[in-house]
């Protein structure tokens, strides 16, 4: 990838918790991983010298411990934007932006000063609205930065209108262009993963490794 930021976003996304005998463990959801690694290609990679993670904890808002909407679950049938589910989440579980930065700089080597998680936002446009309020500290950004935003194809379609929308000027930064860029075997991994429909969508596979065999971006098959 030729382009440079002063700054990537990576928007959150679902991370699982696993209950042992001993307390548990935290994984990252297919998807998240493939971000998360795509992160980490951009700053050992020098696309970008710093990192903000996005993303609140969602355990008993949007999903439980082994799912999202998860029908087998009491409480856990649809989104829970309560009060209490935010507090009780807050408490008994790790953000996803908390998450995400532990795997960062324990499997990926990203030191803990290049990345700032923001734990709060529970959605897409909250994502977009503390974004805003974190670009206007001062010293820390000068408010002239060049921003992007991190994800995978199917979600920038949705979110990266949110951002604009906001007023935030963004470009799009597309996990599987940077995975591509890094190895070429990354290729058919990425088109295993859009064999089966993604947000609602069947993608064009072969479109797909055709823009990543050739080292072109996804941004052609936004609208």
């Amino acid at each position: 990838m030729n382009q440079r930021f002063d700054l990537v976003c990576q928007l959150g996304s679902q991370v699982k918790f696993v209950p042992t005998d001993t307390g548990g463990y935290y994984e990252l959801a297919e998807h998240t991983e493939m971000r998360t690694r795509a992160a980490a290609g951009i700053i050992n990679n020098g696309i970008a010298p710093r990192l903000i993670i996005l993303g609140g904890s969602n355990f008993g808002v949007r999903y439980d411990d082994q799912g999202i909407f998860n029908a087998q679950h009491p409480t856990q049938s649809s989104a829970n934007f309560s009060f209490e589910a935010f507090a009780n989440s807050d408490f008994t579980r790790k953000s996803e932006a908390a998450v995400i930065k532990d795997a960062l700089v324990k499997h990926y080597g990203v030191g803990s000063e290049k990345v700032f998680a923001e734990t709060l936002s529970a959605t897409t446009e909250e994502n977009a609205e503390f974004l805003k309020i974190i670009l206007k500290r001062r010293p820390m950004f000068t408010g002239s930065e060049k921003v992007g935003i991190l994800t995978l194809l199917y979600h920038m379609k949705r979110a990266l209108p949110v951002f604009h929308e906001a007023g935030l000027n963004v470009e799009p930064v597309f996990a599987e262009d940077i995975l591509a860029g890094e190895c070429h075997e990354q290729v058919d991994a990425i088109c295993e993963y859009y064999s089966a429909p993604k947000g609602g969508k069947q993608y064009d596979v072969d479109r797909i490794r055709d823009l990543l065999s050739k080292g072109r971006s996804l941004i052609e098959l936004l609208p």
